[in-house]
């Protein structure tokens, strides 16, 4: 007598691809969300990095750069970048992005300080975004340190 140890039923195939097709589409739209995260942290940096820069740029003392001398008047400086914050990137009172009628995204800031010489003007903060995926009811935290660009006065 012989025992039959793999005896194969009928169904074993379209169970094992509906699996199959379940994971592939979880790690899909995995790969998705790890994508938009990292898209929308990119722009956001990128837009802050603009918005220092200007304000930087607009404090700056004109009179002393002539003679290679920095002066940056820090709270023109802050409150220029708060301007661009709404200009700029379209954030509302509570530095929030609207889109659509839903958040899309809202800037909280920890630190905005700047030096007069060497002019730097530094922002460090966190974004908080929605997440597709419920598991996350916080949503997703990025966080950012953005200082202005060097400025050579030679």
């Amino acid at each position: 007598m012989k025992a039959k140890v793999f005896k194969k039923k009928r169904g074993d195939g379209i169970i094992m691809t509906m699996i199959l097709v379940f994971f592939v589409i979880i790690f899909v739209v995995l790969v998705g969300e790890v994508y938009r995260v990292h898209i929308l942290q990119q722009e956001i940096e990128y837009q802050l990095q603009r918005c220092v820069n200007c304000a930087v740029e607009y404090a700056m003392g004109d009179s002393y750069r002539q003679d290679k001398i920095v002066n940056l008047d820090t709270n023109v400086a802050k409150s220029k970048f708060y301007e661009y914050l709404s200009e700029d990137m379209g954030l509302d009172s509570g530095y929030k992005k609207v889109k659509d009628g839903k958040e899309e995204y809202r800037l909280e800031f920890e630190n905005v300080s700047g030096t007069s010489n060497p002019a730097v003007l530094s922002v460090k903060g966190t974004v908080y975004a929605s997440s597709l995926f419920t598991i996350f009811r916080e949503g997703i935290m990025i966080p950012f340190d953005i200082s202005s660009t060097n400025y050579r006065l030679d």
